[in-house]
Parts: structure tokens; C-alpha cells; sequence
């Protein structure tokens, strides 16, 4: 069950790392309608976030299963 959620974060901080746009539209596509400009800054954090999360998954990945 722990490689089914570190699967999971890998992949959603890949995303998050390489399409930061992607994660802001799934996380935020109910809130707006129609053509909504997204700010650098929340681009910014939203691939830092990302980035964070892909170094925590491989971290735990190797401390539990290596």
C-alpha cells in the first residue's frame, strides 16, 4: 500500500514539476469560467511544490525499500 502512495505522489510531483499549469487547472477548474489568466508566481509554486514532492517520494522510496 506504501509503493501504491509513493507511486502516486512521484507521479503528481512530476506533473506538477514539468506542467505546472496542469496541476493549477486540476486543482482550481471549478473555481473560475472561462479564459482565466494564471500569475508566475503560482506557476512558480506550483513546480516548486512539485519539485518537493518528487525529492520526498524518492527519499522515502529509498530509505524504506533500498
Amino acid at each position: 500500500m506504501m509503493m501504491l502512495f509513493l507511486i502516486v505522489f512521484f507521479l503528481l510531483g512530476l506533473i506538477g514539476a514539468i506542467y505546472p499549469k496542469a496541476m493549477w487547472y486540476i486543482k482550481n477548474w471549478w473555481k473560475f469560467d472561462g479564459d482565466v489568466e494564471i500569475s508566475e508566481v503560482s506557476l512558480l509554486l506550483y513546480r516548486l511544490g512539485g519539485i518537493f514532492l518528487t525529492i520526498v517520494s524518492i527519499v522515502v522510496f529509498i530509505n524504506r525499500y533500498v
